[in-house]
């Protein structure tokens, strides 16, 4: 989906994505029913969740001897075992859907070391080609919408048509 901005090969020497700590653990995908459907079917049969404010996560162990929390579907040599499969806030990233006082917003992650060395007219036209798509997933499954959080930089407001 981000093949104009991103390469598989720079996300996959990074993975920053991949990793939380216990300050960013929000940010970890939302999966929806149907997705943990799939990665137990499919991919990781053993694969447990969480519920958490609503929605499904899933359960991430903590590093040894740090506050790190690895995807459960990371392969670290490999990457993601779910390759163009992997959650719909993976595909996305950096970019990120969230509220901001009821409107849907499209937001960039200000920590993805690659994108912060692409032009602004490159961010602003992938996000532009795929914003009908990410407001359309967040409209069929709302659970994906984060909380705005100060700091990431607004790309895209939804219109009151959807649009």
């Amino acid at each position: 989906m981000l093949k104009n901005l991103l390469s598989k090969e720079e996300c996959a020497k990074c993975r920053i994505c991949c990793c939380f700590d216990s300050s960013d653990i929000w940010e970890a995908p939302v999966i929806t029913q149907s997705k943990a459907e799939q990665i137990l079917r499919e991919y990781k049969p053993g694969q447990e969740f969480v519920k958490r404010e609503g929605h499904t996560l899933l359960k991430m162990e903590k590093e040894p001897d740090s506050d790190l929390y690895y995807c459960s579907l990371l392969d670290r040599s490999k990457g993601c075992i779910m390759g163009d499969e992997k959650p719909f806030d993976c595909k996305i990233w950096p970019f990120r859907v969230m509220s901001l006082n009821g409107v849907n917003v499209i937001t960039l992650s200000p920590v993805c070391p690659v994108v912060k060395t692409r032009p602004l007219e490159d961010i602003m036209k992938v996000c532009w080609q795929i914003s009908d798509e990410i407001f359309s997933q967040a409209k069929a499954h709302p659970e994906i919408v984060k909380p705005y959080i100060e700091g990431y930089p607004i790309i895209v407001t939804q219109n009151s048509d959807g649009c």
